[in-house]
């Protein structure tokens, strides 16, 4: 095993930044400034779909008031945030992150899958705030939405996720969210092309 010289995020500098980091990303922090463009688990979620097909053509948008419990467990889709994945998730990703760096556990980090980046901008920040120079973080998508549903997957729903424009965001403006919380650096690599 590769011996490194790391320290868990236990300084107050340390927590203060990670904390910080995980409410800007979520936007969790700014809960009267951000706009919902999904929606959430609750009953406007079947509603409300028909009433956003209107809006959608005629060029009219619905602002929802964000549900600070959907936000946090990442229930939504906020407009302006870099990512949908909650406080709970980014709080479980630093979880296993620290619990890897401690037992030095050998490798890399990756995100399949990765919106806007902002999970996988929080991962380079806890290696980042732990001091690890070696571990690099990959950040594997299309940058082209989501595939065409199998027909399996169409029996649960899964067609509408291709058809959803949002989810389709470009690598420009991921690699540009890494630069604007200045964590692109040498450490971080993408993987641009579909999967399984």
């Amino acid at each position: 095993m590769i011996e490194h010289n790391l320290s868990t995020p236990t300084s107050e500098s340390q927590r203060l930044y990670l904390d910080l980091l995980k409410t800007v990303l979520t936007r969790t922090g700014f809960p009267g400034s951000y706009r919902l463009v999904g929606l959430g688990r609750g009953w406007h979620r079947h509603v409300l779909p028909p009433i956003r097909w209107i809006l959608d053509r005629l060029k009219m948008e619905l602002v929802l008031k964000p549900d600070p419990t959907e936000r946090r467990i990442g229930g939504d889709f906020p407009s302006d945030a870099e990512t949908m994945v909650g406080l709970v998730r980014l709080d479980n990703i630093e979880k296993c992150i620290l619990d890897l760096l401690e037992r030095n556990v050998p490798g890399d980090l990756i995100e399949t899958g990765v919106w806007r980046g902002g999970a996988v901008i929080f991962m380079r920040a806890v290696l980042k705030a732990c001091g690890d120079e070696n571990r690099v973080v990959w950040v594997a998508d299309s940058f082209q939405g989501l595939p065409t549903a199998m027909p399996n997957d169409r029996e649960i729903g899964a067609d509408r996720f291709s058809e959803m424009q949002l989810l389709s965001v470009p690598l420009d403006e991921v690699r540009s969210n890494f630069e604007h919380y200045g964590l692109l650096d040498e450490q971080v690599r993408f993987l641009a092309g579909w999967f399984r």
